[in-house]
């Protein structure tokens, strides 16, 4: 580098007005996605869910009413819960509904890591379960992704 130019960058303030203004607008949309996100979330009473195996429906159930299920699931109703075993290909994953409490929780499964069973328990209808080694995930009825608006 020249002296002159040593000397310029020397007399130079360390930011620019543009930078001050673009460093603004970044911070000021992270706080609105920050707040969109943790707003937004639909956390109204759980009314019922759904079971995907592969992206196919296999169990539906909503509370109070009749379970409709295919034959890639076992389903065990108790009176108090229902218990639905989703098999495929030697792949197993246990789900517990408790209609009391109107909760979902996967109770087991045999995928390597089981980060399925630690998915906290779907008590509305903003939490989900899913098993990506299986491929089975477990929603309430409102949520939908491949959709932006929720379905109630």
């Amino acid at each position: 580098m020249s002296l002159k130019k040593i000397e310029q960058v020397k007399k130079d303030k360390g930011f620019k007005i543009f930078d001050l203004i673009i460093y603004g607008v970044v911070a000021a949309l992270v706080a609105v996605l920050f707040i969109v996100v943790f707003t937004t979330r639909d956390k109204s009473p759980l009314t019922g869910v759904r079971i995907y195996r592969k992206a196919e429906v296999v169990f539906e159930y909503r509370f109070g009413d009749e379970p409709s299920y295919t034959d890639a699931v076992e389903v065990n109703d108790d009176g108090s819960g229902i218990t639905v075993t989703v098999k495929s290909d030697g792949d197993t994953n246990v789900v517990y509904i408790d209609k009391g409490k109107k909760t979902v929780v996967m109770k087991e499964a045999n995928c390597n890591g089981k980060q399925c069973v630690y998915f906290p328990k779907i008590d509305n209808n903003s939490k989900f379960i899913y098993c990506s080694p299986h491929g089975v995930k477990v929603e309430p009825f409102s949520r939908d992704l491949e959709s932006p608006d929720l379905i109630i």
